[in-house]
């Protein structure tokens, strides 16, 4: 039997809640447990909540719901929650987690055992790793960064809260990368580079010079394409907040 304490509550039901799902369910063999604070209990999906679509697309675990009015309900029987939200909406990501926060659930931070994790080198809440990411030693990732498959942060780094490095991107040592920045697969940012927040690096770019705040840079060497700043749909949380 699934203690209340290791039930999950997903935000989310594309495709980063089905290898959210994997993980989970294969948690013994996938997962370094020193990240989920030694708790050796399975840990399972109760609810996934996706309020943007009626029907899930994939066969996960636990209740799907997508009505508002349902949301306190069902966010009370659990005490761990994965905000399955990807791509380039990390600032989404970050605020939706800081509102199942209110809820008092845990956020699980998910790190592969097959990632590598350098020596003097912080992971915030809510981190997840794919396999064979790595972080090399003396680095700081923020809460809520996803570190995709292959990914490589040198040494020194900071990344910020609600980033997305990629499958494949490079981050040279002694990199700061703002909130809310997306690393587009194979992109390289060369030592010593800031990228400031809500910025997007297109794949395969090589950054060379420092990038302003939400931009978004694509080429090599990478150059300035526009502004785009990320929207964030405040209604969800107002119209739970609405319900008894």
């Amino acid at each position: 039997m699934i203690k209340m304490a290791n039930k999950v509550f997903i935000w989310g039901s594309k495709s980063y809640a089905l290898l959210v799902d994997d993980m989970l369910k294969n948690a013994s063999t996938m997962l370094n447990n020193k990240y989920l604070n030694n708790n050796k209990n399975k840990f399972k999906i109760e609810y996934i909540f996706d309020p943007y679509s009626k029907k899930k697309k994939y066969d996960l675990q636990g209740t799907y719901f997508s009505k508002t009015i349902e949301f306190k309900k069902n966010v009370k029987k659990c005490k761990n929650f994965i905000v399955c939200i990807g791509e380039n909406f990390g600032k989404a990501r970050h605020l939706t987690s800081q509102f199942l926060e209110k809820f008092e659930l845990r956020p699980l931070t998910l790190i592969s055992k097959y990632s590598v994790i350098g020596n003097k080198t912080t992971i915030g809440k809510g981190v997840v790793a794919m396999p064979f990411s790595y972080v090399n030693a003396y680095s700081k990732i923020g809460d809520y960064t996803i570190l995709n498959s292959n990914s490589n942060i040198e040494h020194e780094c900071t990344i910020g809260k609600g980033s997305h490095i990629m499958s494949g991107a490079c981050i040279a040592g002694r990199c700061k990368i703002g909130d809310y920045v997306t690393i587009g697969s194979n992109a390289t940012i060369l030592p010593d580079i800031k990228i400031e927040d809500g910025s997007y690096i297109g794949a395969g770019s090589v950054v060379t010079k420092n990038v302003k705040k939400n931009s978004v840079i694509v080429g090599v060497p990478g150059k300035y394409l526009k502004s785009k700043k990320q929207v964030i749909d405040l209604k969800i949380f107002n119209e739970i907040l609405q319900y008894k």
